[in-house]
């Protein structure tokens, strides 16, 4: 079954190239029977004006290969019958883009007026030629026709037969290297140049980090934010009849947090959609390590002990740098969270004119550390930023830690 299958691919393709050639055959034709009028007249000495107007409709004929609907037409075809995949050109053409697509629609009536001229003239004669060396009667049709139509006057039987036969050969050749090279010829002069590819390249590596840095957004921000709503919802659920107001107070946070979240991933859903940071109001207030102060409020609000520890300006980081150190640090203190043997949790920041440095440590009780999809976040992070990072559990506490450049791939400083 299979192999009938891919047999009956192999025969549907064989036509839709054939077929391909066939179109370029017929495109041919008049450009065939203007070259055979205007070589006629030239050979034999026409009026001057007559050969004059014959070199005006062979120029005029190459108007059609320059046409920008003409590349359009061909890429189409390319792309239905050849099973390509040219995408549409983003920009108005160039000169070499011109160029490239006239040479293809010169090679196409090329190769399929050949399979034309085979078809209409050439196998027929073969077919002719063979009857007159297969009869016994001496009949020389075939040869004749060759005198007639190309003004020989001395050729034998044989000769035309083995002309004819090498003129056959040489068109089935060429057709099945055409139809075989298509796809190929198509795509490169049909589809984007080289600078084009090198650019669509670089666009879709920058939309690629893009999304990592979105999806490693994503997970931080609902990954804490479901987090600190848990441990919340049980602060709440404890103190829901003893202390009304402190339930009161943790419902409260778990709206504050769980709203930031749907902002933070209404952004980044648009983001994805539009392909471009949105320009509006929209946007969610985006934190940066100067919002640390905040991050600890929240934890210490579940429950938990922050040490935090700041040393140096984080106001005056550069924006992208504050926002990115500000995630690393979210993401210690949300496995701190979810993991830590004791309810406490250590953060360091030291900040100076060359380096940022970030250390978030708490107990643990694991003996290795498991690495998950937020661990390796931060290592994207970081090494986008130029920086280090590690984890490890040394004397029986997690240590997450992150070395970031000041002035380093995001410039010098500013806001």
């Amino acid at each position: 079954m299979a192999e009938h299958t891919q047999k009956t691919r192999v025969v549907a393709t064989a036509w839709r190239r054939a077929l391909v050639l066939l179109i370029g055959g017929l495109v041919a034709l008049p450009y065939g029977a203007i070259a055979v009028w205007s070589l006629g007249l030239w050979i034999t000495g026409g009026p001057l004006s007559a050969r004059l107007s014959s070199l005006v409709v062979l120029a005029l004929l190459v108007v059609p290969a320059v046409l920008p609907v003409t590349r359009a037409l061909e890429r189409t075809v390319a792309n239905q019958l050849l099973d390509t995949a040219i995408p549409e050109p983003q920009r108005r053409a160039t000169l070499a883009d011109t160029g490239r697509g006239a040479l293809f629609f010169a090679g196409h009536i090329a190769s399929g007026g050949i399979l034309i001229l085979g078809i209409a003239f050439v196998f027929p004669l073969c077919a002719v030629l063979i009857g007159d060396a297969l009869t016994s009667t001496g009949s020389d049709e075939g040869a004749a026709l060759l005198r007639d139509t190309f003004s020989i006057t001395e050729i034998d039987a044989t000769t035309a037969l083995i002309v004819g036969g090498l003129a056959a050969v040489l068109i089935v050749v060429v057709t099945i290297a055409a139809a075989y090279l298509l796809p190929w010829y198509a795509t490169l002069l049909l589809g984007p140049s080289r600078d084009e590819q090198r650019a669509s390249e670089a666009e879709a590596a920058r939309a690629g980090q893009r999304r990592e840095a979105l999806a490693r957004d994503v997970h931080d921000s609902v990954g804490h934010a479901l987090t600190v709503s848990t441990m919340q919802a049980l602060v709440a659920r404890g103190a829901i009849e003893r202390d009304p107001d402190a339930a009161r107070a943790a419902l409260d946070q778990i709206e504050r947090v769980s709203r930031a979240a749907v902002a933070e991933l209404d952004y980044v859903l648009r983001v994805l959609r539009d392909g471009d940071e949105p320009r509006d109001d929209r946007a969610p207030d985006r934190r940066t390590l100067a919002d640390v102060d905040s991050l600890a409020r929240e934890t210490r609000a579940v429950g938990f002990e922050v040490d935090l520890c700041v040393d140096g300006h984080p106001e005056k980081l550069p924006a992208s740098l504050g926002r990115e150190a500000y995630r690393v640090v979210q993401e210690g203190v949300t496995n701190a969270l979810r993991y830590a043997a004791t309810p406490r949790v250590t953060v360091s920041i030291v900040i100076d004119d060359e380096e940022l440095s970030v250390l978030v440590e708490n107990e643990t009780s694991a003996v290795r550390v498991i690495d998950g999809r937020g661990l390796a976040g931060v290592r994207e992070r970081v090494a986008v930023l130029g920086g280090e990072s590690s984890v490890d559990i040394v004397a029986e506490r997690w240590r997450l830690s992150a070395r970031l450049p000041v002035r380093g791939p995001q410039g010098g400083r500013g806001t």
